[in-house]
């Protein structure tokens, strides 16, 4: 505030604020980590782990898709039979062409014949495999997009004091990377499993009638490799969740950063919050080595660990062991042809058999790592899922607007934040509204000004004897939208959404609206010339948070969309602190407008505000010290003539 001439007799009641300027409506509420915060770091404890579902449960998200999987699944096992049965026409072929009193005719019509079988069992195999992708890649994403809005829905309706304890990024990365995780386990990896296991089974059958020593000897090595490659999978699958939780952490502190780009250019902490991400990705420039002997919990060191035991220990024992047996079954095939034990056609079936088991074997070790993977962001997508809510979910009546008086009360109320249970915000607050009277609260930051509007709106309840009532009923016994319905919000910094000017206006609107009400609510709110100004007017998009717009042109938009909600409460918190003096008088004459005929409580920072409040209630050490006019709490309320003369320099606002 600029300094004020010490000769001036008259103190200019629009530049006397009260209190500090700029906090949100959550001043005394719980904030999530800022980009200051580097307390976060690689080294810090990872929260507990969810429990693993199973996979009963987790396939059952894809229930209503059954009846098409089970197709899916039936075309699945008519190409497999076919690529089982090709084999076995191809050994005719190799038989025909060595046995030396076949003629030359009876060849050339075997082979023709087989081999026009095989072509026709080939693609046959691939119109039914091309018709089971399409029935599995639809019912994919038919599961994901279900998961995803259903659990966007439940996270929506969680309570604030939940939301003060969460990280964006994290359930936003719950929301993208674990859905898609879970989609692949229900419509593709589970399915893989099952049919690669019959296809082994299948394959070891027909190696029995071919070769009865050949097929055991094989069947030792399938039941060593299953034993190895489970194991691999297990851990894996461990380090895939370790590395996804990694990734979920950075992609919270990305957020926060991205989201509040601006408080990161002005103080210059591109390089503070590039070395706070680095804290969870990993620097792979730390170590000279490749393996990160030096980081915990990232998703370098997880995903180096993964590669290892995935690529190397994985491929290794699984793939070397399994081509060894391919090549050990093919020498003592050569040795039962040499010995006359084996035909030469059957010794090919034979390792065309050993072949497709071993490509069998190594997919289902490559699904039986997503399904464990899968199994783990499954018990995080669950644990969201089991979430309850408190507020959202107490109270049944409905408030009907037609009914509302807009007569407010706060009895007796002692609140702490759910988050921060030991810190005393209100105590023994209580308050008594009129209808269509206009109460500003005022005070030191942090006193509890802020919460007051919160408890109103219902984003947090009283608990205990105490509570807050709207035309004599407890608000706890409303439903929270009926509630919310009927009180009208305008914070210091509103949120505008990647929408139209328009869509934001008409955000909270539940009724049809019509394009004259939207610009009367903006010729009542300052706001409809410099909309009619944009070339698109009111299709204008605002950009993200409102970003193409001012200060002022967003506080009357917020304003205007009040206006159309036409709410019997209005709270006002710091709703001009931001502003600059031009702005300031176009938005406060909109304000004026907007509390005519409504209960009006104002969080308030300017003097000029507060003298044209009905109450003005001090609030001080998070309770009532004083309440009543302008001119009666000067005369004597030390508290209040101290939140005067600090913003004043000391001087009285009359001499």
């Amino acid at each position: 505030m600029a300094p004020q001439d010490s000769s001036k007799k008259d103190i200019d009641l629009e530049e006397v604020e009260l209190g500090e300027v700029g906090k949100s409506i959550y001043a005394e509420v719980p904030t999530k980590a800022s980009p200051d915060d580097t307390s976060d770091t690689s080294s810090s404890t990872p929260p507990p782990e969810a429990p693993l579902p199973g996979f009963q449960a987790i396939f059952s998200l894809s229930k209503p898709e059954w009846p098409h999987l089970v197709l899916a699944f039936l075309f699945m096992i008519i190409a497999e039979v076919g690529s089982l049965y090709s084999p076995l026409l191809l050994s005719d072929c190799y038989n025909v062409i060595v046995d030396p009193t076949a003629t030359k005719e009876e060849m050339l019509d075997s082979v023709s014949s087989k081999m026009g079988l095989v072509f026709a069992i080939h693609w046959g195999s691939m119109g039914f495999g091309m018709a089971r992708s399409t029935i599995l890649g639809v019912a994919a994403e038919r599961v994901v997009a279900r998961l995803r809005t259903r659990l966007y829905s439940h996270l929506l309706s969680q309570d604030l004091a939940w939301f003060d304890t969460v990280k964006t990024g994290d359930l936003v990365s719950r929301l993208g990377n674990d859905t898609t995780l879970i989609q692949t386990l229900t419509t593709s990896s589970m399915p893989e499993i099952v049919l690669s296991l019959i296809k082994v089974i299948g394959c070891i059958s027909l190696m029995i009638v071919l070769s009865p020593k050949l097929a055991g000897l094989t069947f030792g090595v399938v039941v060593f490799l299953l034993l190895a490659v489970i194991p691999f999978g297990v851990i894996i699958g461990k380090l895939a969740k370790k590395y996804n939780d990694a990734l979920a952490a950075a992609a919270g502190a990305s957020t926060e950063s991205l989201g509040g780009i601006r408080t990161v250019r002005s103080f210059a902490a591109e390089q503070k919050e590039g070395d706070r991400y680095m804290g969870k990705i990993g620097d792979p420039r730390a170590t000279s080595c490749w393996y990160p002997t030096k980081e915990t919990h990232t998703t370098y060191l997880f995903g180096t660990q993964k590669a290892i035991i995935g690529s190397a220990a994985f491929f290794l024992v699984g793939m070397g062991v399994a081509f060894s047996a391919l090549y050990g079954s093919l020498w003592v095939g050569f040795l039962d042809v040499i010995e006359g034990d084996l035909s030469l056609g059957d010794m090919v079936a034979f390792q065309n058999y050993v072949f497709q088991i071993v490509l069998a074997i190594g997919s289902t070790g490559g699904h039986l790592t997503a399904a464990l993977t899968a199994r783990g962001a499954a018990a995080r997508v669950f644990e969201l899922l089991k979430q309850e809510s408190e507020v959202e979910s107490r109270g049944q009546a409905t408030l009907a607007t037609a009914d509302v008086v807009g007569n407010v009360e706060f009895k007796n109320i002692s609140f702490n934040y759910p988050s921060r249970p030991d810190v005393k915000v209100l105590e023994n607050f209580s308050l008594s509204v009129p209808a269509r009277a206009t109460v500003a609260l005022v005070g030191a930051s942090g006193a509890g000004k802020s919460t007051v509007i919160s408890l109103l709106e219902r984003f947090y309840d009283v608990e205990g004897e105490g509570g807050v009532f709207v035309d004599g009923r407890d608000i706890r016994d409303l439903e929270p939208k009926s509630l919310r319905g009927n009180i009208g919000l305008v914070q210091q910094e509103p949120t505008l959404f990647g929408l139209t000017i328009k869509e934001n206006i008409m955000y909270g609107v539940k009724r049809d609206v019509t394009d004259e009400e939207v610009m009367q609510a903006c010729e009542q709110a300052n706001a409809r010339t410099f909309v009619e100004a944009f070339p698109e007017k009111f299709d204008t998009l605002v950009g993200e948070r409102g970003v193409k717009l001012s200060g002022g042109q967003k506080q009357r938009l917020a304003i205007a969309r009040a206006l159309l909600c036409d709410p019997k409460i209005l709270l006002l918190d710091e709703a001009t602190s931001a502003l600059d003096a031009e702005s300031e008088f176009v938005v406060q004459q909109a304000i004026d407008r907007l509390m005519q005929g409504r209960t009006t409580i104002i969080v308030a920072h300017r003097l000029s505000t507060v003298r044209k409040a009905d109450k003005i209630v001090v609030v001080d050490d998070h309770r009532i010290c004083d309440q009543g006019t302008h001119e009666e709490l000067y005369e004597r309320c030390e508290k209040y003539r101290d939140l005067v003369k600090r913003q004043m320099g000391g001087r009285r606002d009359s001499e």
